[in-house]
């Protein structure tokens, strides 16, 4: 439900949440390295689900057009306060990802899809949203879709509050694989979960071609209260490690989220 997707970001510091400590920093940092690849001095880039800019502020500092849009009001305000702060020219809007009719068919180099799709729970909305970010995309231009596993939700939520803990949230994650708010177990607002071959045929069956698959926080959120303890040294030493294993299966699907890029076929 939109209006209570909106109220739940209204209560949450979103503008920190990937700075806010070491285990989350490592999502955003892992993001940034895996689309750089893709990018030129002057791509042309929609955030589409832009929260607060996590990423089109440093995008923008590296020289990117954006354009970014959000679902929450306040999201938008802030990051024009950001923008302006640092003088980005950063084009912002409120708007759903389930429909990007602001924009002509073939308009950006790059869209990010870095949040709505886990809280599409309908499958037909989820397909809107794949679809709307395909069409604005140029042909030979790359979409980048953020997804959040099943496996790794489980322990998250029980971990910093043992009364969640039942077999209603256990199905609702794993077989269903999406939880409502309308759901005695809801833990938060509507969210839907990914496995990493769920998301993988989505986008084959949008004949999209798969460039990059990665677990963007591994198994860093797992280990969270020992890297949160970690000297900056320690902590690139983790990178590291991280670096190396991100892209192997079992550990995408354990990774809390996980991130494909893909490209448009011409």
């Amino acid at each position: 439900m939109t209006n209570d997707i909106i109220k739940s970001y209204m209560e949450i510091d979103e503008e920190h949440r990937l700075q806010s400590s070491l285990a989350r920093r490592v999502e955003f940092l892992t993001t940034i390295e895996a689309l750089t690849p893709f990018l030129t001095s002057d791509s042309n880039i929609l955030d589409v689900g832009c929260g607060t800019g996590i990423y089109s502020i440093p995008l923008a500092e590296m020289g990117a057009e954006l354009t970014a849009m959000d679902l929450v009001p306040s999201h938008i305000q802030r990051l024009n306060e950001l923008a302006a702060q640092k003088n980005l020219p950063i084009f912002t809007y409120v708007g759903n990802a389930t429909s990007l009719a602001k924009h002509k068919n073939n308009t950006f180099d790059m869209v990010l899809c870095l949040g709505p799709l886990y809280h599409l729970i309908d499958k037909n909305d989820q397909k809107k949203c794949i679809s709307e970010c395909i069409r604005v995309t140029k042909p030979n231009g790359v979409i980048a879709f953020a997804y959040i596993s099943p496996y790794s939700v489980f322990p998250c939520v029980i971990r910093g509050d043992l009364s969640r803990i039942s077999l209603d949230l256990v199905t609702n994650i794993i077989d269903k694989k999406n939880i409502s708010s309308t759901d005695d177990c809801c833990f938060w607002t509507d969210n839907s979960f990914l496995t990493p071959e769920d998301i993988e045929k989505i986008l084959l069956d949008f004949h999209l071609e798969i460039k990059d698959h990665v677990a963007t926080d591994g198994q860093s959120i797992a280990f969270q209260s020992v890297i949160n303890e970690m000297d900056e040294e320690q902590f690139q030493i983790w990178l590291a490690y991280h670096r190396k294993t991100c892209r192997i299966p079992s550990i995408i699907g354990a990774s809390n989220h996980g991130l494909v890029i893909a490209r448009k076929k011409e």
